[in-house]
């Protein structure tokens, strides 16, 4: 091994916190972790020396080079203790205890139980909803459920048969009324035999009426469902209809077949008794502007909106809208909107479709609400001027180390055997790739520059403001608790998650194909909150492994870093569709 390479593995090995002679320590799972219900999970840190043979709970496990470790084991439920022997002399133990969460125990056939499983929240539903019940407890009874007010006995069925499974539903009807009332679940007998009974922990009520509610902070995001995709993102002061609640979470019905779920604590009741503001869009203005076209549609209010990107179009939805437009006016010196549409495409829903010119590839828009108009400013694809030896110059690159410092578990990001942390590494590739499009001739803005912490609805807004051209996002990667590190081959990965970003992510992804000695994990669509942003092409990369012992080793080497951040620079003069240099000439 040359001096140079065995630097390199000093630096590999001192990279991270040390693990000292005769030493276990593990980085994953934490002591006292909660850890779900599975038959088999992961479990890594770092051992010395590395040369020694190392078991857990008496399976023997390899250890790299520089002392790290990942092992996959099974596991029981309930309180479960690692064993951790290095068989080195004098022979070390260490034992890392966790929890692994139970799954409800199986009901004998002789014992009577019941438990209800859902609801388990407070709900408010409005007439024609359904209350879903599901229960558990012992198979082959007959279940009923009611609910004060609306239900009485009310049947469920067992699915599958046999299994102590039970479900049932019950529509609220227009003449129902409730107000606080408990859901009852029991078993259904003779007279005199016994049975179980279970009451619900949420309240139940009928929400006759839809509540006018405001959002009341900017970038309110409404998902599909609770716990889904994002939907929208809208700014503070959008008013919505509320038609219904479940816990801390409130249905937004934005049209006859059409919800979305927001916070509670994101929204505030109106004033408004009613729903008042209903929009109607009014002229239509198109505008050349230095960037591309912008887009004005007058309307009295801010509406709740999507967008969806098309081949060669751009169609806004606009919700508790009525379309009134007589006009569109076009700017004569010419834009890249060949014709502007619109259609009511439902009772309170407008369509707007802005049709491009050939040729023109939309590079990112924004949409904002001002003096009673919708504006959609429509940015075109950036370019570079591609000249040796700066071909990036008056590109602006914003560039965002991903996670924040957390220096205890639980960790913001992943932490690798040696204690590796991803922020850290996240920031010292970012560090280089800044470096590397400088040098190329690009202006570039770091959304993180050191231990300062960046939540991370603030990055996308940080990219906005220093008015960048693209986005990249690095990150490092993991696996979810349970899922086997060893499935399948481990390496980088690139997301995107509009159309407008594709191109960047798939030149990207072709360098690190060419560049990077590690598996490809593909080119991929990600429901990012830094990808979903539409001012500009924004991807994600996820450069690496950090809980393999061999990939944190790399992530933790300059050079490795170096050859990362020279492969996404790489992507970037490719999107740019820059030329090599001329032979002789440095790049």
């Amino acid at each position: 091994m040359g001096l140079r390479n065995r630097g390199l593995l000093l630096f590999a090995l001192f990279a991270a916190r040390a693990v000292s002679a005769g030493e276990i320590r593990v980085s994953y799972p934490s002591e006292g972790d909660y850890l779900p219900s599975v038959k088999n999970t992961f479990i890594f840190g770092a051992v010395s020396p590395s040369t020694a043979p190392f078991f857990i709970n008496g399976t023997r496990v390899p250890v790299h080079r520089n002392g790290g470790f990942i092992a996959y084991l099974p596991v029981s439920e309930g309180d479960f203790v690692f064993k951790c022997e290095l068989m080195d002399k004098p022979a070390v133990v260490y034992s890392r205890r966790v929890k692994i969460r139970q799954s409800p125990p199986a009901v004998p056939a002789s014992s009577l139980r019941l438990v209800i499983r859902s609801p388990l929240e407070d709900l408010a539903l409005p007439p024609g909803d359904q209350v879903e019940v599901q229960a558990e407890g012992t198979p082959g009874r007959r279940a009923v459920f009611g609910i004060k007010g609306l239900v009485s006995d009310a049947p469920m069925t067992e699915i599958p048969e046999g299994s102590g499974r039970y479900f049932g539903s019950y529509r609220i009807l227009d003449s129902d009324s409730a107000v606080d009332a408990r859901l009852r679940v029991k078993f259904r007998t003779g007279f005199f035999a016994a049975t179980a009974r279970a009451v619900g922990k949420g309240r139940i009520g009928v929400q006759e009426k839809a509540a006018v509610v405001e959002t009341s902070t900017d970038t309110v995001i409404l998902r599909n469902g609770p716990g889904s995709g994002y939907m929208m993102f809208l700014p503070k002061g959008v008013k919505l209809l509320s038609d219904a609640r479940a816990g801390r979470l409130r249905r937004i019905r934005l049209s006859a077949s059409e919800t979305g779920w927001v916070e509670d604590s994101k929204v505030a009741l109106s004033t408004e008794a009613a729903f008042v503001p209903v929009n109607e869009t009014g002229t239509i203005r198109v505008k050349k502007t230095g960037s591309g076209t912008s887009v004005s549609i007058a309307m009295p209010y801010s509406a709740a909106y999507t967008a969806e990107e098309r081949e060669n179009s751009l169609r806004l939805s606009l919700y508790y809208a009525r379309q009134h437009t007589n006009w569109v006016i076009y700017d004569s010196s010419g834009t890249f909107v060949k014709q502007v549409r619109f259609a009511q495409t439902g009772e309170n829903t407008v369509a707007v479709d802005l049709e491009f010119v050939p040729g023109f590839r939309l590079g990112g828009y924004e949409v904002s609400y001002a003096s009673k108009a919708m504006t959609v400013d429509l940015k075109r694809m950036p370019s570079a001027p591609g000249t040796w030896p700066r071909p990036l110059s008056g590109v602006r690159v914003v560039v965002d180390a991903g996670h924040s410092p957390r220096q205890t578990p639980p960790y913001d990001g992943a932490i690798g055997p040696l204690g590796t942390l991803e922020y850290q590494v996240n920031l010292q590739l970012a560090s280089k790739l800044r470096n590397e499009l400088t040098s190329l001739g690009a202006t570039v803005y770091m959304t993180r520059s050191g231990e300062e912490t960046v939540p991370l609805l603030d990055r996308p807004r940080l990219a906005k403001e220093f008015k960048g051209d693209i986005f990249i996002s690095l990150h490092n990667n993991a696996v979810a608790d349970g899922e086997d590190p060893f499935l399948q081959p481990r390496g980088f990965s690139v997301y995107h998650y509009h159309r407008h970003s594709l191109e960047l992510a798939s030149a990207v992804h072709r360098s690190y194909l060419k560049n990077i000695p590690l598996p490809d994990e593909g080119l991929r669509f990600g429901d990012y909150a830094v990808t979903r942003m539409t001012y500009m092409p924004a991807i994600l990369i996820e450069n690496a492994y950090m809980i393999l012992p061999e990939q944190e080793e790399l992530l933790n080497n300059p050079a490795f870093q170096q050859k990362l951040a020279a492969a996404a620079a790489g992507g970037v003069l490719d999107f740019f569709k820059v030329p090599p240099p001329k032979k002789g000439k440095k790049r």
